[in-house]
């Protein structure tokens, strides 16, 4: 018996498992991140934690950034005090942000100036540095690496798709929150024999959607999940944190 013929017998066999394990790991990756993702929170509740002892890591960050599928804080690890958000863990793995208010300086009688006290000061004496540190879990983000490059070796070293090129689905991936990985899964080889597409009318070949168009969805689904994901407010913050991109 040839390597091919045994391929051909353990396929049927490890394409639905690899399937199911894929949709497993992305469905893993998704409520790790949804727990994690940084919610909103205010000062009073930030001190309540502190006082409490629930404050297991902090960090003070100076924006909002993305990374791969989700969105994130961007630190900058500052010592200086002047960063304007931020960012704790709590024992549960819960992270929290609160935006620090600007200082007042106000004129005072005899024309000097009045600078009243930095409202985080309090919250600094509260977290000793043990706790400074990094914030959010590295779970959730190095899982979306590891779907990311599995479905790569299998896209690029796997049976040539039908409905698109290779290219179409390595853009159509980019789609945020892994939708693109799922939509793969779903419609694909070499998870599924899907009928051949239409043929072309000029060369008679079954056509299928190139890189040009799979970069354009990426686009354009990008745009739109932009909008969804805008129209959040109202919403509550446990449900859908504000820290998504």
């Amino acid at each position: 018996m040839t390597g091919v013929d045994v391929l051909r017998r353990v396929r049927p066999q490890v394409v639905p498992a690899t399937r199911v394990a894929l949709a497993l790991l992305w469905l893993v990756w998704a409520v790790a991140a949804w727990w994690t993702a940084p919610r909103a929170a205010t000062l009073d509740e930030a001190r309540a934690d502190a006082a409490a002892g629930r404050i297991v890591a902090h960090q003070w960050a100076d924006s909002f950034g993305e990374t791969l599928w989700f969105g994130r804080l961007r630190f900058s690890l500052d010592a200086d005090g002047v960063d304007p958000v931020l960012v704790w863990r709590t024992g549960f793995g819960r992270v929290h942000y609160t935006l620090i208010p600007d200082v007042v300086t106000e004129p005072g009688p005899r024309g000097d100036v009045v600078v009243e006290p930095n409202p985080a000061d309090d919250l600094r004496a509260a977290m000793p540095d043990s706790q400074r540190g990094t914030v959010l879990p590295y779970f959730a983000p190095v899982l979306a690496v590891v779907i990311t490059l599995i479905c790569l070796a299998i896209l690029i070293q796997g049976p040539a798709p039908k409905l698109g090129t290779r290219w179409f689905w390595f853009f159509l991936g980019g789609l945020p929150f892994g939708l693109g990985v799922l939509l793969w899964l779903r419609a694909e080889r070499p998870w599924a024999e899907p009928e051949d597409p239409a043929p072309d009318r000029k060369t008679g070949q079954p056509s299928r959607y190139g890189g040009l168009t799979g970069l354009g969805l990426m686009i354009l689904g990008g745009i739109v999940i932009s909008l969804l994901v805008a129209l959040r407010r109202g919403l509550p913050e446990w449900l859908v944190p504000s820290a998504l991109p």
